[in-house]
């Protein structure tokens, strides 16, 4: 119904059945839920839907003129060498390394550095389309054995397994956390337990060390301190950046674990922090006096130390920062401590990217009484000249005007500001996250072959300026993300960098609720919106998942104060006809591509597809001559998650049509 923007023929969109018996009651509020029934990845119904607008997106996406020119320029800069920041275990070095257009990086080892670096574990050979991937390793202190974790299809559950490094040898041990194909199951997680695997033994072996059933929503993780002596336990709720901390000393133990495997009882943890105040990291231990990364009293976080012997005596190590945030801290050199800390969003690293730097590592030698940095490898993108391109941060007013949020705008150099550039606007908002400068060769082709200018806002909930900024982003206050994003928008516009036909917004997971909510809110502001694996029903994320533990960030919606939160901003629950909100000025919504994939485990599909057949209805096929003629598409991508552990070709296939469908939604013509 309706022609599409650029597109001669009218969109036929598929008819998705609605269940108008649906009807939730909250808190006396009637709220229908009509495409319930999307809920269900396994039902033939769905599979269905999923196909016809798989079908559908592919038909618009065909005319996307420069979607393959985009895919050609994508692939030939991604065909360089990438290098991650090579470790150090026992004698050995270990680094990531992927020759250009490898499916998955692959693992090296190597003596020294200047040794020749051999293959430790190559993850392209465990699957025929490269869809499994490593998404952690640790090897042991003597070196000897490398416990690495697969992923299937993107999924978050993993499958851990040992080997050998002196003869890459796979041991038997597997561990495996589902039972079930991980990734399409839609469960809420409960009931974490951890447990203690004895090399050579089979996974029903294992010793269960804690559980905790009376709190079903409690995750545990467990690390030994270096020094073998320490069992230090974590304890999470949610998302917040708060946890508690339990310690065992493994010493008190005659015969070690192997002998408490006759005990029926959990490990007699000794619990150090055991309410959910703060964030508290082990740096290191000497012997029982711990050095931890803190947020307790700092919510720009501090370095504090405590005996175990005295755990109420706490010192301050290094003070809070009035301005900078400390990142991270890490021990070095037996008696030293780096500290990584974000400065208005610019932070360095010892392995160094920003947007037009695609990567150098530096090597840092600390023996020195001043550390000495020298560059060890640094990445080269073919055919890329940074000195053609600016970076430029400006700090916009929020809409209350008593908050500056910074945004970086990065575009070729003397660009005249007429309003006349495509624009992509990028942001995330939420759960502590520091979206710092990186480089993107997607977004590079964009800035040099489309003209387009791109930008990052560093708007509230993230974690930028420290848990206050990120506070004032959350829960109650998560208005302030969409209003702050809502601005920088404005902002380019009136600056005149583009205009709002002119603008796209995009965002992932977190960031893609922003975009549904924001292109709900002002949906005359942006020409096109790609939403990524957003969270779009905001009434029912804790019940599929890993959804529940989005409360200490969104709320929860049996609560009636909560509710009232989350109504309000809902995407699912705010898709309304522009046109009939404001007779005097007729407007539709942007362009819209909404993404997700069939193995995303922790934002599960269900909130795209309800949010696609929403809006398909409410704004198109409800209407015999509707004024929506802008596109409304989903991209359902197979054999992928939330987005780790991607290959690389499905990376570039994405861009290729996100941004093609971009550059035709906003008239951007081809630049050779």
């Amino acid at each position: 119904m309706g022609s599409l923007t650029g597109i001669d023929e009218s969109l036929q969109y598929p008819v998705a059945r609605r269940d108008e018996s649906i009807v939730d009651d909250y808190h006396g509020f009637k709220i229908p839920d009509p495409y319930r029934w999307l809920e269900d990845p396994d039902a033939e119904e769905v599979k269905d839907f999923v196909q016809k607008q798989a079908e559908l997106t592919d038909s618009v996406l065909n005319k996307c003129d420069v979607r393959d020119r985009l895919r050609e320029k994508i692939t030939k800069l991604f065909d360089s060498p990438q290098y991650d920041a090579p470790f150090k275990q026992g004698n050995k070095y270990f680094y990531f390394h992927n020759t250009g257009l490898q499916p998955q990086s692959v693992l090296y080892v190597q003596d020294s550095l200047d040794a020749e670096a051999k293959v430790l574990l190559d993850p392209n050979t465990l699957s025929e389309d490269g869809t499994v991937a490593i998404t952690t390793v640790s090897v042991s202190e003597d070196a000897k054995y490398l416990a690495y974790a697969l992923s299937n299809s993107g999924s978050d559950w993993v499958t851990i397994k040992l080997m050998r490094i002196e003869d890459h040898i796979v041991e038997a041990d597997t561990l495996d956390g589902k039972e079930v194909d991980a990734g399409i199951e839609t469960d809420s997680n409960l009931y974490h337990e951890l447990y203690y695997h004895f090399l050579g033994t089979e996974q029903s072996e294992d010793i269960l060390c804690w559980k905790d059933p009376e709190h079903p929503k409690y995750t545990f993780s467990g690390h030994v301190t270096e020094d073998g002596q320490y069992l230090v336990m974590y304890i999470r709720e949610n998302f917040d950046q708060v946890n508690k901390v339990y310690y065992y000393d493994l010493s008190a133990l005659p015969e070690g674990l192997e002998g408490f495997r006759k005990s029926n009882g959990l490990l007699p943890f000794v619990k150090l922090i055991d309410r959910f105040d703060a964030q508290y990291e082990v740096v290191a231990n000497d012997d029982s006096v711990f050095t931890f990364r803190t947020s307790k009293d700092a919510p720009k976080y501090k370095i504090v130390r405590v005996d175990l012997r005295e755990p109420n005596n706490w010192s301050e190590v290094v003070p809070e920062a009035e301005r900078d945030v400390l990142e991270s801290a890490s021990a070095a050199n037996f008696n030293q401590m780096i500290l990584s800390y974000l400065s208005d969003v610019n932070v360095v690293f010892i392995s160094f990217t920003s947007f037009l730097t695609p990567g150098i590592i530096y090597q840092c030698n600390l023996k020195t009484e001043t550390p000495e940095m020298k560059i060890f490898r640094e990445t080269s993108v073919p055919g890329f000249d940074r000195s053609e391109f600016h970076v430029h941060q400006v700090f916009v007013p929020s809409k209350d005007g008593s908050t500056k949020i910074p945004m970086f705008i990065v575009a070729k150099k003397n660009i005249k500001l007429d309003g006349s550039h495509p624009c992509l606007l990028y942001g995330y908002g939420g759960f502590n996250a520091s979206i710092t400068p990186s480089f993107s060769v997607s977004r590079t082709v964009l800035m040099r072959h489309l003209g387009a200018v791109f930008c990052i806002a560093n708007i509230r909930g993230g974690g930028e300026y420290g848990e206050e900024w990120h506070k004032d982003g959350a829960l109650a206050k998560k208005q302030n993300c969409f209003d702050d994003f809502i601005s920088a928008s404005e902002y380019l516009i009136s600056a005149g960098y583009t205009q709002s036909r002119k603008l796209c917004i995009e965002g992932e997971s977190n960031g893609g609720l922003l975009i549904g909510a924001c292109i709900n809110q002002r949906p005359d502001l942006f020409g096109c919106a790609l939403a990524h694996v957003g969270v779009m029903d905001m009434l029912r994320l804790h019940k599929f998942t890993i959804g529940h533990a989005g409360f200490s960030e969104y709320g929860c919606p049996e609560k009636k104060e909560e509710f009232d939160w989350l109504i309000k901003y809902s995407p699912l629950h705010n898709v309304r006809r522009p046109w009939e909100q404001d007779p005097d000025k007729p407007s539709q919504y942007p362009s819209t591509l909404l993404l997700t994939a069939d193995h995303d485990d922790r934002v599960v599909p269900l909130h795209s597809l309800k949010l696609l057949a929403t809006m398909q209805y409410v704004l198109c096929t409800s209407l015999e001559n509707s004024p929506q003629t802008n596109p409304i598409l989903g991209r359902i991508e197979c054999k992928a998650g939330h987005g780790a552990g991607r290959p690389t070709q499905k990376m570039i296939d994405e861009a290729a049509d996100c941004y093609g469908f971009m550059a035709k939604m906003l008239g951007a013509s081809w630049i050779e």
